[in-house]
């Protein structure tokens, strides 16, 4: 099964189950709908965001991000400054594009 670790502060570290599931969430949304923000990945079960994009980035994921205004929970109140995040296919790397592209073909056979 898939671990993802990455140094931090000179340790390595190996995530839990959990966060292996939200990791591939958090993947699987951004390859579906294009993006997503810390609303869209609060709704799937992700709270965040944030450090699930540097684990994605650890294991080879680039992105790119926008600050968007009036964005509205699942509340309906409306914020400032929250950041979407997209794939950056472009600035991958071979080896991690064919990482990522197998985990497409395990998506689809579930």
């Amino acid at each position: 099964m898939f671990k993802p670790s990455c140094l931090v502060r000179g340790l390595n570290m190996t995530h839990a189950n959990r966060t292996e599931i939200q990791i591939k969430q958090v993947f699987f949304q951004m390859q579906r709908f294009g993006s997503i923000n810390r609303y869209e990945a609060a709704a799937i079960g992700v709270c965040a965001l944030p450090a699930r994009m540097q684990d994605l980035e650890c294991i080879g994921l680039r992105y790119r991000y926008r600050d968007e205004n009036n964005v509205a929970d699942e509340h309906g109140i409306s914020h400032q400054r929250i950041r979407r995040y997209f794939i950056d296919w472009e600035k991958m790397t071979p080896e991690a594009v064919k990482i990522f592209a197998g985990w497409g073909d395990d998506n689809d056979k579930k």
